[in-house]
């Protein structure tokens, strides 16, 4: 695994965690797997927290799962609750979020994969409180139409909150460190039923368990998009904190406009147009992107399966 990152790396996601829940996304989960098992696997990192926000579901829905998931994981981290939606921002999560920062300036990576909320409730808290952090690294936003199988498909992440998203970007404007993998740029971290089914399923307890969680949803990608795959957006977050390595860069100034990025469009500026520069990886090697996946979800199975900390009736 030479290509995790050996510097210190903490972490907080700010996720609508969903995996198990019926017709709702399985990735936030794998994304936070992904980041464990990256520890396991020898990275300098921790998960200092998860923030529980609206998205996929409900607050109520994806805070509850959350701590199912955090137990079934055996991962010993505080999960916050989130706003419960755009217009009331407040929350113990943002708070989370400020105090963090003002405790470990520069230090800690904010993963964002959901709704972006939380981190306005922040805002409101220290306008500032985004720049005390490492990185900012946010799934969502779309730069052309994002179409599955010729179905178009919403942007659902920085649309939720199009005025949270716009205080991102202006943060970044006042130097900020933000990073988006925008939904196209997601799109080859493809994953396929049997290859995926097969090999998260060691035949041990915990492969066993992640397995049943993610099943559904491939049945639910061939219901609503006729796909026997399922994009795994949130993944990238951690896989660029983490294994950087993995990514080309690819910085550009975003145009602030409310009105664009409400429909989670990020138009790239021109000369004239209000902007603030932002960075949107490309995934390097798609086939290369997806066996890194593979080893490491395997590296947070078999530490799970070591744990032995399951309540499937949670789930």
């Amino acid at each position: 695994m030479d290509q995790l990152r050996n510097d210190a790396k903490r972490i907080i996601f700010d996720s609508d965690t969903t995996m198990g829940l019926p017709d709702c996304d399985v990735d936030d989960g794998l994304a936070i797997l992904f980041a464990m098992g990256c520890i396991e696997a020898g990275a300098t990192a921790s998960i200092e927290g998860i923030c529980a926000s609206y998205g996929n579901n409900t607050l109520e829905a994806v805070y509850a799962n959350t701590l199912a998931i955090a137990n079934t994981f055996g991962l010993d981290a505080p999960v916050l609750k989130g706003a419960v939606d755009k217009d009331h921002p407040q929350s113990e999560a943002a708070q989370f979020i400020v105090d963090a920062a003002h405790a470990s300036p520069g230090e800690l990576s904010l993963a964002v994969t959901g709704s972006t909320t939380n981190l306005k409730g922040a805002l409101a808290l220290d306008p500032d409180v985004l720049s005390l952090f490492r990185e900012i690294v946010l799934m969502g936003g779309i730069t052309r139409t994002l179409a599955f199988n010729g179905t178009i498909m919403d942007e659902l992440n920085l649309s939720c909150d199009p005025q949270a998203t716009e205080m991102i970007f202006e943060a970044a404007a006042r130097g900020a460190t933000v990073v988006v993998a925008t939904a196209n740029n997601c799109l080859p971290a493809s994953f396929k039923r049997e290859e995926f089914l097969d090999r998260i399923d060691s035949g041990a307890k915990g492969g066993g368990t992640i397995r049943n969680l993610c099943a559904s949803w491939f049945d639910t990608m061939e219901r609503w998009y006729g796909l026997d795959e399922f994009c795994c957006w949130d993944v990238l977050v951690p896989a660029y904190i983490l294994m950087p390595s993995l990514f080309e860069d690819n910085p550009f100034d975003v145009v602030l406009d409310p009105r664009l990025i409400s429909a989670g469009f990020l138009e790239p500026a021109f000369p004239g147009a209000p902007a603030a520069r932002i960075n949107a990886p490309r995934i390097a090697d798609a086939k290369m992107f997806c066996e890194q996946a593979y080893r490491i979800w395997d590296a947070a199975i078999a530490a799970i399966d070591g744990r032995e900390r399951f309540d499937l009736r949670t789930l």
